[in-house]
């Protein structure tokens, strides 16, 4: 069974706001990281992040615990010819979690991850850059924007002033 599952943040489950303590209390490790995409902020008072399909390295599957040792199999994240700037730039936090069999399913369901697809965010292994090099982190997603949805050019949240 793994022991750590290394996921991506960008809103509320980052260090200092509102979900992290809950959430991600345990964390073993938080280092500044970034993803391809972009990030809009939403009216109810979170945001949400688009990624490019071409970046997917893996989709959720229905077993977390799964997810976590699949995601110990990736090699070479940052596909070939890709440096990262070919779309937008999210900012955000690598957060290293203990025992993805206890942490990673409360986490899942805070997101509204759904197994049938039709929840509000889904969950996919990215190419993200850190400090340490390119590493393959989870992050939750939403395909499908609500039209009040307000992009945020600068790649973080909350939106800089």
């Amino acid at each position: 069974m793994p022991a750590v599952v290394d996921l991506f943040v960008y809103g509320t489950l980052k260090c200092g706001f509102a979900n992290h303590r809950a959430f991600c209390e345990r964390a073993l490790r938080i280092r500044p990281a970034s993803i391809e995409g972009t990030i809009f902020d939403l009216p109810v008072g979170y945001p949400a992040v688009q990624i490019p399909g071409d970046s997917i390295l893996l989709e959720a599957g229905p077993d977390p615990v799964r997810d976590a040792g699949r995601q110990r199999l990736v090699r070479n994240p940052v596909p070939p010819g890709r440096a990262g700037d070919a779309c937008g730039r999210v900012l955000g936090e690598w957060i290293r979690l203990p025992d993805p069999a206890c942490t990673l399913p409360p986490v899942d369901a805070l997101e509204g991850l759904r197994r049938d697809g039709r929840g509000e965010y889904r969950r996919a292994l990215v190419p993200a850059w850190t400090e340490e090099g390119p590493r393959a982190l989870w992050v939750y997603w939403m395909p499908q924007l609500p039209p009040d949805a307000r992009y945020l050019p600068d790649g973080a949240w909350p939106a800089r002033s």
